[in-house]
């Protein structure tokens, strides 16, 4: 079973409350209030988990989506019902034509994303934002515990034909701890 799977079995056992975070994050707060996401736009949430930040832009007049490979967290995300629309879907094979969005986020997907398999998930990524959309993206520097791969090479690896707006290392709140991550703000060429 590869990581993407366990992202996918967490959220049976209750281990997603490692990084779980029950209010928006404040990442995703100052994102809207120095404006690096557009007013309002099309906005789609990568392994949204319980759809927390997909639900708050929602509320604030965004056409919010998230989408996650577990349907254990887009049911349990979906009580109550909000105004966000939640979508089964792997984040490497997205199910939304070229340039449907203005923004995306990811907070804690891409670290369960297998190293083979990061390209195609920036294939998708870009393929699915509009020209000069931009990706804000927090990767967790552990995964469970134990310290992954991921670094600022890997990302400026992955992601070398985008534009680098922001890049520093912080530490993230979910409900139970600070999570030692990598915070980007990613333009879309």
């Amino acid at each position: 079973m590869g990581r993407h799977e366990d992202a996918v079995d967490a959220y049976r056992e209750g281990d997603y409350l490692w990084w779980h975070l029950s209010a928006p994050s404040p990442e995703l707060r100052q994102a809207l209030e120095e404006q690096w996401l557009p007013p309002k736009g099309r906005t789609l949430d990568l392994g949204c988990g319980l759809a927390v930040e997909a639900r708050y832009l929602a509320e604030r007049g965004f056409m919010a989506v998230g989408v996650d490979l577990s349907a254990e967290a887009l049911r349990m995300g979906s009580t109550p019902p909000g105004p966000a629309h939640l979508v089964q879907a792997d984040v490497r094979r997205l199910p939304f034509p070229d340039s449907t969005f203005d923004a995306l986020l990811d907070r804690f997907c891409f670290h369960w994303v297998q190293p083979e398999d990061q390209p195609r998930y920036q294939a998708e990524a870009r393929r699915v934002l509009r020209p000069g959309g931009r990706l804000l993206l927090r990767t967790c520097l552990q995964i469970a515990g134990v310290r992954s791969e991921i670094t600022e090479d890997t990302l400026r690896g992955v992601f070398r034909t985008w534009h680098f707006l922001h890049l520093e290392r912080r530490a993230i709140p979910s409900d139970t701890r600070e999570i030692d991550a990598l915070f980007l703000l990613l333009g879309r060429p």
